[in-house]
């Protein structure tokens, strides 16, 4: 596994949960400014962006996948095996935190930014 293709594999494998929490935070944050503004329109921005980078991430795990053999077999010790495993956990991971960024934007739809409890 080249330097290139294990970075990107970590990008799925990382960047994507990093991605998700990182949404979740600024979503916090931009809410707060977007209520203090009355344009509740911005705060769909922050999960457009983060979806579109986890999507990237997905992307970029699914190219190292099929770069070291597409397939699910495991031979023992074989460094492209380590490789297919290491690319399709990016992929689930990453799709994972897609899926977790598309439900916190699905409630910034449902919920007005000024609404407290």
């Amino acid at each position: 596994m080249s330097a290139r293709e294990y970075s990107e594999t970590l990008a799925g494998v990382v960047g994507a949960p990093v991605l998700a929490l990182l949404n979740q935070e600024l979503i916090y944050a931009v809410n707060m400014w977007a209520c203090g503004h009355r344009m509740s329109g911005v705060t769909h921005i922050v999960p457009a962006v983060c979806l579109c980078l986890s999507i990237v991430t997905v992307a970029l795990s699914y190219r190292v996948w099929t770069s070291v053999g597409r397939g699910v077999d495991d031979e023992p010790a074989v460094l492209e095996s380590r490789a297919r495993f290491l690319a399709l956990l990016g992929i689930a991971i990453g799709a994972f935190s897609s899926a977790v960024i598309l439900a916190q934007w699905v409630a910034i739809f449902v919920f007005d930014p000024c609404a407290r409890a």
